[in-house]
C-alpha cells in the first residue's frame, strides 16, 4: 500500500488538510494494536514451527567435567602409609544425535504448520476489520460534517426569511403569528446546529482514536459516488465469500491443527529411533587409580518403545479428539455465519442503491419547492409557514441523501471484503471514489 503525501507519524501540532480515506487507513495501520498483536502472534507461531522442525534435525552437544578429588584414610597403617592424596580429574567430549524415526515429532510439525496458517488468516481478518472501522469512522465524520453544513445553510436561509418576514410585518403585510412562527423555527434550527456541532465533534473523536490525531480536515464527499459491482447474483457472492473468507480459512486451519494433534498423541505410542555417536576424553584418577588418560568413541542405535503410561496417553488422545470435533462444529458455524453475512451484504447493497436514488429525487424536489413557496408568499397566495416547511424538507431530504450514500458505501465495502477483496486493493479505489477533488487531496495512489 503506497501512499503519497501521508506522513509516517501523526502529530497533534501539524494539522492534516484534506485527508483522504487512503491516508486515514495508512495512519491507522501504522500502530493499530490489533494489527501489531496479530503480527506478533504470527511470529510466535512461526517460531514454534521452527522449534518443532528442529527436534528432527541433527543435535550436537559438548560436555565437560573438571574435578579436584582428595583421598584420605582414617587411622590404621594405610593412613600412615599414604596420608592424603589429590587426584585432579577431567572428562570432556561431544555427542551427535540424529532422530531417525519419531512419529510424534513429525505430527507436531504438521500441527504447527496449521497454526501458522491460522494466524496468517487472523492477520488478514484483523486488517479487514481495521479497514472497516476506519472507513466507518471516516464516513461518519464526513456525514456529520455534511449535516452540520446543511443545518448551517438552513439557518442562514431562515435568518434571511426572518428578515423578510419582519419587513413585511412592519408594513402590515404579514400577520404576527407568521412572524412568530418564523422566529420559533429559527430558534429551533439554532438548537439543531448546536446538536450537529456536538455530533461532528464526537465523530471526529472516533476517527482520531484510530488515526492518532484530531487536527484533520476531511476531503468532502462527491455529490454522486460510483462504485463498481463485481458480482451479478447472490449465489456468486456466497460462493466467493465461502471460498475467500479468512475467517473460514482460519477455522479450517484450526481443524487441521486439531487433527494433527490427534495424530501426534497417537504417534507417542510409536517407537522412537535415534542414532547417537559420542566421543570422550577422560583422565580421572580417582575413578580408577591404575587407568591412564584415555579416549573412547561410541556409536549407538537407541530405540524407545512405550508400553504403559498410566492411562495418560489414552486420556490425551480422548482430549485431542474432543478438541477436533469442537473445531469442526466451529468451522460449520463460521461457514453459516459468513453465508448469512454475504446474503445480508448483497441485500443491503441493493436496498441502499435504491435508497440513494429515491433520496436524490426527494432532494431535487425539495429544492424546487423552496423557490415555489417563496414566489407564492411574495404573490400573496401562500404563507410564510409554507417556506419554513419547504426549507425544513430540503434539509431533511439532504440529510437523507447523505446518509443513504453512507449506507451505500458501507454496504459496497462489506460486499467487497466478504467476497475476498483485500483492504490494500479496495482502499485506493474507494478513496478515489469518495474524493470530491482528487488533485487537492493527499493520499493519492502512487
Amino acid at each position: 500500500l503506497l501512499v503519497s503525501g501521508a506522513p509516517s507519524t501523526a502529530s497533534n501540532d501539524d494539522p492534516l488538510e484534506n485527508i483522504t480515506l487512503l491516508s486515514a487507513y495508512a495512519l491507522a495501520n501504522e500502530g493499530a494494536p490489533q494489527i501489531v498483536i496479530a503480527r506478533y502472534e504470527l511470529e510466535s507461531a512461526d517460531a514454534q514451527k521452527a522449534v518443532a522442525r528442529g527436534r528432527i534435525l541433527p543435535q550436537v552437544s559438548l560436555f565437560g567435567q573438571w574435578s579436584d578429588n582428595k583421598l584420605r584414610y582414617s587411622g590404621g597403617e594405610l593412613a600412615d602409609l599414604y596420608g592424603e592424596q589429590n587426584y585432579p580429574g577431567e572428562r570432556y567430549g561431544y555427542e551427535f544425535r540424529q532422530p531417525l524415526f519419531n512419529m510424534s515429532s513429525y505430527r507436531e510439525i504438521e500441527r504447527q504448520g496449521a497454526l501458522v496458517r491460522r494466524f496468517e488468516k487472523n492477520l488478514d481478518q484483523a486488517e479487514i476489520e481495521l479497514f472497516q472501522a476506519v472507513t466507518d469512522a471516516y464516513l461518519k465524520a464526513l456525514v456529520s460534517d455534511a449535516t452540520l453544513a446543511q443545518v448551517s445553510v438552513e439557518l442562514d436561509a431562515l435568518k434571511q426569511q426572518l428578515a423578510e418576514a419582519s419587513a413585511l410585518y412592519d408594513r402590515s403585510l404579514l400577520p404576527l403569528t407568521q412572524l412568530l412562527e418564523t422566529q420559533s423555527r429559527t430558534q429551533s434550527v439554532e438548537a439543531d446546529l448546536i446538536q450537529a456541532e456536538a455530533e461532528a465533534t464526537v465523530a471526529t473523536e472516533g476517527l482520531a482514536q484510530l488515526i492518532g490525531t484530531r487536527r484533520v480536515t476531511l476531503t468532502p464527499l462527491k455529490d454522486e459516488i460510483t462504485l463498481p459491482l463485481t458480482f451479478s447474483s447472490v449465489a456468486r457472492v456466497v460462493e466467493a465469500a465461502i471460498a475467500n473468507s479468512p475467517v473460514i480459512s482460519a477455522a479450517e486451519a484450526s481443524v487441521a491443527a486439531a487433527a494433527a494433534t490427534i495424530e501426534r498423541e497417537k504417534g507417542s505410542w510409536w517407537p522412537t529411533i535415534d542414532l547417537v555417536f559420542s566421543h570422550q576424553y577422560s583422565d580421572v584418577g580417582f575413578d580408577n587409580l591404575s587407568s591412564p588418560p584415555r579416549s573412547s568413541d561410541s556409536i549407538q542405535l537407541s530405540i524407545n518403545y512405550p508400553l504403559i503410561q498410566g492411562g495418560s496417553g489414552r486420556a490425551q488422545i480422548r482430549g485431542a479428539e474432543a478438541d477436533y470435533y469442537a473445531a469442526k462444529y466451529q468451522l460449520e458455524a463460521v461457514r453459516r455465519s459468513i453465508e448469512a453475512q454475504a446474503r445480508s451484504s448483497w441485500v443491503q447493497f441493493n436496498a441502499s442503491t435504491e435508497r440513494v436514488a429515491a433520496a436524490r429525487k426527494a432532494f431535487e424536489t425539495s429544492a424546487i419547492s423552496i423557490d415555489a413557496a417563496r414566489k407564492s408568499v411574495r404573490a400573496g397566495t401562500a404563507k410564510v409557514t409554507d417556506v419554513l416547511m419547504a426549507l425544513s424538507q430540503r434539509t431533511r431530504s439532504e440529510r437523507d441523501l447523505t446518509y443513504a450514500q453512507y449506507q451505500s458505501v458501507v454496504a459496497w465495502l462489506d460486499l467487497e471484503l466478504i467476497t475476498g477483496s483485500a483492504p490494500a486493493e479496495v482502499a485506493p479505489m474507494l478513496s478515489v471514489a469518495l474524493m470530491e477533488n482528487s488533485a487537492k487531496a493527499i493520499g493519492s495512489v502512487d
